[in-house]
Order: C-alpha cells, then structure tokens, then sequence
C-alpha cells in the first residue's frame, strides 16, 4: 500500500519531472477500479488515478471500453477541454487533490477538483472550486464526515507531519516510540522502524531522547529519493530496515508504481487472455478430432454400402431367387411359417439367410462372408440402389463434415496469433520530446531554431526561462500573439528574422481574424522587461518592451506544415520547403483544424491526428496543396 512518504515523492514527479500541470484533458475513462485520464499539450500522457493504491503516469495503458460508465461520462462532461492547473497532496495525507481549469490572462481559472483517496478502501471525489461535491466513486457516510453528492468535501482529520512536528510533541512516556511514530506522524511501522534505526535508538523504549527521535525524523526526511521496488512493495528511499533485501531501482517513483500497477496488471490480464485463448483453442481441438471422427465414420460406412451394393450385383441369381421365393412365401403363409420351414431347409438358399426381421420386412444374409440385409418387398435393383444411395448420402455428408474442419482449422489459426500477441506486454513508447516540443517551433531556412508560446502560461515561460543574450525577441504587432524568440541568433540574417516574423503574425490572433498580412517587429533581450511602465498592468506573458522596436512590414499570414526529422513541424512557407521534403501550405479558411489534421494525417500517412492538431495556428484552415 502506498504511504504518505511515496504520495508526497509522486505529486512532486508529477508536478516537476513530468511536468503535468499545464496539460490538457482528452478523454477519460473507467476500466475496472481505475481511471485513465489521457493528456496533451506536451506529447501525450496517460494519467492513472487508482482510488486505494496510486496516482501516477504509465506507459502500460489498457484497452479502454467500448461503452463508457456513467461516472466516466460525468468527469468528461465537467473535465474535457480544461488543463490540470496544479497537482497536490493534501497535507501529509494519502490524499491527491487535481486542480482543473484555464489559464487567464491576470490570473489562473480554476473550476473543478478530483480529490484521490488512496487510504483504505480508497474513493475518488469531483467537486467544485469551493469544494461542492459533484460526483464520488463510492457515497459513504462516517460519524466524522459524508462523501455525497452536493455536500462539502471534507478530509479525515490531519495528522501530524514529521517535516514540521516537533519529537516531544509525540512522546507520552508510556507508549512504545516506534508505535507512537507510526500511528501519530501517519507513517506507518517501515517508516516508524527506519526512524528508530537512524537514530540509534529501541523501537521498544517509551520514553527515548527526544533529540534523538529528533535526529531520526531530520535524517528520513532529508534522504535523497531513490526509487525502487522491494517486496513487491514500492519504496522512495534507500531504507536500512532493507537491508540485505533485493532492490530494484527505477529512474522515478512513478515509473515503479507503473511496474507495480501497470505492466503487472496488464501481465495479469494477458495471462488471463492466454489462459481464455488456451481454453478456446483446446475446445476447437476437441470439435476438430470430433469431426475428424464423423468423417472417418462416414467414410467407412459409405464404403461398406457400396460395397453391399456391389456384392447384390456379384450375387445376382442367388439374390433375385432369394427375394422372389421369400416374398411370395410370406404372402402365402406368412412370416412364422417361413421361419420354420428355413429352419429345417438344408439347401445353400436356406444356409445364406442368417436372420429374418418381420417387423420391418427385411432379411440378414451372408454375400461371401458379408452381412447383408435385404428388404424382400423391394426387387434385386431396388435393393441394390438404396446401398448405393447410403453410400452418396455418405459422401455428401464427408463433404459438410469437411467444409467444417476447414473452419475450425481456420478458427485454430487466429485463436494461436491472438495467443502469440498477448503472451508479451508491451510498454506504450512515447516519442522523446526536446524541451522546445512543449511550446511552438520550427527551423529556419538557414537553420535556427525559433520558439514560440502556445498561451499565456507558456508565453511567461519562453521569456523567463530561454531567453537568453544570444537570441532575439520577435513579436507581432498585435495584442494576442505569441512570445516569439531566435535562439543563437548571432548570426541571424535579415531572412531568418522575417521568418520568425512570419511565425509570430500567423499564430497570432491575426489568423482567426482572417487578415491576410500583419507587421511585426525584433528587439534585444535586454529590452523586453516585466516592469510595466507607471499605471500599467501586464499580465501572465505580457511584457513591455523598452527602447527602439525594428519593424517588419506586411508580412504574410500563412504557413506550411511537414515532416522534419521524424516531427511535424510547422512555419513559414520558406523554411519548411527548405527543410521538409514533402509539405503543404495552409491559410486562413472554413476547415476546422480537427477536420485539417484528419486530411493532413491522410496527405502525410501521420499516425496521430492531435501532432497535427497541435501544430496548426488556432482557428479555421484551408488546405494550399504543394
């Protein structure tokens, strides 16, 4: 079970190594006890939420439902289209609080929360900004508080955290110190036993120095991560109450609870498959030896028939006497009469009548050595012929029998692929992205890279974080365009700075505004600053620029999207001719860029449509073929 040392280390993950916030909800789904939100905005993610066990990223996804649950469809209606703002643990609590909304231009919208309980039983909670409860996985009422639709979302009570609680603070003299530690701190006994070890101290003692229990808690707290599993338990540290044990480490915390929740459900269900393969294919190895069976069994009895058929032939004197003298004996004195006289006949007629059958009108005779039975209403022909018409009854009978075969044999065939493929579980492999794949971007013609924001968050971001004193700033001369920066643009030609102008007027607003050219203009790095000049506001990736702007006039809105060394890449016309070897050119159109990216994912033979999607300028295209 997770603990609320592995709660905090996977929040911090999600929040910093996988960079969660910021990303936008796809779709969501519920298989099994889990939910799966899928994610996009910097590549793709899969989120797991697994109410009682983990919240972390996996890269072992199962196949989702064909039909959603009613408590999917409801996080899709509050959920879809909105980013996760911010990912946290509620106190030192197993409890994992997603923040939803949209980014502002003053400040941050939050709307919606999805509250993760991972204690216990475990439950999952949709509620409001002011923590209305919208939905719950599971409505439960305590004596201390209620999960239930249109009430306020309240925690267990809070318990103490060890990075902030002072060691006397917990003591009472009677209790045993590693009890008190566990149950106290919400550490649980590994934790409470590795705190005693590294404070040299009896788990046992009641009433140990505080400054050593002191010393203990300060040691846990600040160990470095080092993520493994061990057990089949997963653990953040490299914890001395292991010691001997076998570890296996992973690069992250979350990675380890994907090998624990992920790759090892999803080998789980590919047993399953595999043991479900195996009992369907030893049930159509069974029908298929049945069948074998019946056509062999068909085959022997339509050779037996017509080979009595042929022994009517091969006896045909002795038969047609047979036949003619019995049936008019029966007529005359009937069927008991008949017996007897045969019974005391000693004549080769009367020897070769082995049985008679009243009932059905039919003898039993021996054709050399062979039983056959002959029905002394019918002539010599007559009988022959219903041997004969036994034996292509037979026959069409082999071939029904056969056509069958064929088809088990075929359903065999596909039931052994479809246990070749589930014998293995693969891990979903996520392209590697640059950190410039997180924002807007392309080559120049020449061969520099500039990169732009997405919005307001990331527009903050490309100013603040790259760049740098070798770049440029280029910006369009509009309200509602994209931080634009060349990066090492010291030798940057006048082309390579009307690209990035380029770039900037055609992700600008000037695209759903249809206009057809825009100026823009480049400055220094040292002249874009975040102080506003007296009575002016700016907000999240707004900055002022001081000093001389250098105008680019009536630049083009449009660009051209292609494949550039395995990544589509969109920009201006120029650089992406020069650098793409196939492309097409997109304007400003009817198209919405759904509709674009499915005719361009068709036109590139593009495996995933939202690369495109999220490529596009915002707003309706048309499509220029090159």
């Amino acid at each position: 079970m997770i603990s609320s040392f592995d709660t905090k280390i996977i929040v911090d993950e999600l929040n910093n190594e996988y960079e969660i916030p910021g990303m936008k909800v796809d779709k969501v789904y519920k298989i099994g006890d889990e939910i799966r939100i899928k994610l996009y905005g910097r590549g793709r993610r899969d989120l797991i939420l697994k109410p009682g066990e983990a919240v972390y990223v996996t890269q072992y996804p199962k196949q989702a439902p064909q039909r959603p649950s009613g408590f999917a469809m409801q996080l899709r209606k509050y959920l879809s289209g909105l980013r996760i703002m911010k990912i946290s643990q509620l106190g030192f609590d197993r409890i994992v609080k997603l923040s939803f909304g949209l980014f502002g231009e003053k400040e941050d919208l939050i709307k919606f929360h999805v509250i993760v309980e991972l204690f216990g039983n475990g439950n999952l909670i949709l509620a409001d900004d002011d923590l209305s409860i919208i939905g719950v996985l599971q409505s439960k009422v305590w004596s201390t508080r209620s999960l239930k639709a249109r009430e306020l979302y309240e925690p267990p009570p809070q318990m103490l955290s060890p990075f902030d609680v002072d060691a006397e603070d917990i003591l009472d003299g009677t209790s045993e110190i590693v009890k008190l530690l566990a149950t106290k701190l919400n550490m649980g006994g590994m934790y409470a036993e590795e705190v005693c070890l590294r404070a040299g101290i009896d788990k046992h003692d009641p009433n140990p120095d505080p400054k050593l229990v002191k010393k203990g808690l300060e040691v846990l707290v600040g160990l470095a991560p080092s993520p493994a599993i061990v057990g089949g338990s997963i653990v953040p540290f490299d914890l001395l109450v292991h010691k001997g044990r076998e570890r296996k480490p992973f690069s992250t915390l979350n990675n380890a609870a994907d090998e624990i929740y992920g790759k090892h459900e999803m080998e789980q269900i590919a047993k399953k498959e595999v043991s479900k393969q195996q009992k369907h294919l030893s049930k159509l190895e069974r029908i298929l030896a049945s069948q074998e069976k019946t056509v062999s069994q068909y085959e022997k009895k339509g050779q037996l028939a017509h080979h009595k058929g042929e022994l009517i032939f091969s006896n045909y004197q002795l038969v047609d006497t047979l036949l003619s003298t019995l049936h008019d004996a029966v007529k005359g004195i009937g069927w008991d009469a008949v017996k007897e006289r045969l019974a005391n006949a000693d004549n080769a007629a009367a020897r070769t009548v082995r049985s008679l059958d009243p009932k059905n009108g039919t003898i039993t005779v021996v054709l050399d050595s062979d039983e056959v039975v002959l029905d002394i209403r019918k002539n010599i022909n007559d009988n022959a012929q219903s041997y004969y018409e036994t034996s292509k009854k037979m026959r069409h009978k082999i071939e029904g029998a056969t056509k069958a075969m064929e088809m088990t044999r075929a359903k065999m065939e596909r039931a052994l692929k479809d246990d070749v493929e589930v014998k293995e579980v693969k891990k979903k492999v996520r392209k590697k992205k640059e950190w410039y794949e997180r924002y807007r971007w392309f080559y120049t013609s020449d061969g520099h890279l500039v990169v732009g924001g997405r919005d307001a968050r990331t527009n903050e971001t490309i100013v603040k974080r790259y760049l740098k004193e070798s770049d440029l700033h280029v910006h369009a001369d509009i309200t509602g365009a994209p931080q634009v920066i060349i990066k090492d643009a010291g030798d940057a030609t006048d082309e390579t700075i009307k690209e990035a102008g380029i770039f900037a007027v055609s992700f600008s607003k000037a695209w759903k505004m249809s206009i057809s050219s825009l100026d823009a203009y480049w400055v220094l790095p040292e002249q874009v600053t975040k102080d506003a000049p007296s009575g002016e506001f700016l907000g999240k990736g707004a900055f002022f620029i001081k000093g001389k702007k250098n105008y680019l006039h009536k630049l083009p809105v449009e660009v051209a999207i292609g494949i550039y060394k395995g990544k589509i890449m969109c920009g201006p016309l120029e650089a992406i001719s020069k650098n793409c070897e196939r492309h097409v050119q997109i304007v400003p159109g009817q198209m919405s860029k759904e509709q674009t990216g499915k005719r361009l994912m068709k036109i590139f033979e593009w495996d995933d449509v939202n690369d495109i999607v999220q490529a596009l300028p915002s707003g309706t295209c048309n499509i220029v073929m090159q």
